[in-house]
């Protein structure tokens, strides 16, 4: 959890030496100061989720769920992950923004992260049509093909019945 919260500092604070100090005060290892993307996701699943300007508790929940799943994280974790993702999603102007931290996904995550994406859109059993566009825009900007957009589209789907 303090992880999250010195990626979050060190990316948005003006002052390297807070960043060093709040380094130092974690005791953050050399190759964990690595680009985070955990926050990048999160965001694009907030995004989708606030995208109709009416969030519910059980798209929040799906979230939730997804990050445990997808990121290997406890609940704890995942809630400061999401409190950080909510802020980045509201401050953003793009998902671009977003997108452009997850270069080195492998292919195999990406799909996951569409996967993710679309149990969130779908969580309040209504696909609203920003929810779905803005997916369909991460999976170009992540290059993720359209033949699997629509493969993880359907999958979901297919786990609602």
């Amino acid at each position: 959890m303090f992880y999250l919260i010195y990626c979050y500092l060190r990316e948005h604070c003006f002052d390297k030496k807070v960043a060093n100090y709040l380094s130092s005060i974690l005791k953050v290892e050399e190759e964990n100061k690595q680009k985070d993307n955990r926050i990048a996701i999160a965001s694009l699943l907030c995004a989708v989720a606030y995208a109709n300007h009416d969030t519910s508790d059980v798209e929040l929940i799906s979230i939730e769920k997804n990050l445990i799943k997808l990121l290997a994280l406890d609940k704890e974790q995942v809630q400061v992950l999401m409190n950080l993702a909510k802020e980045e999603v509201q401050e953003s102007t793009s998902i671009f923004d977003f997108t452009s931290q997850l270069e080195e996904l492998d292919h195999e995550t990406r799909i996951s992260v569409i996967e993710a994406m679309w149990h969130t859109a779908y969580a309040d059993d209504h696909l609203d049509e920003m929810e779905e566009a803005i997916i369909r825009r991460v999976a170009g900007l992540i290059y993720v093909p359209h033949s699997e957009f629509i493969r993880t589209k359907l999958k979901v789907l297919d786990e609602m019945k």
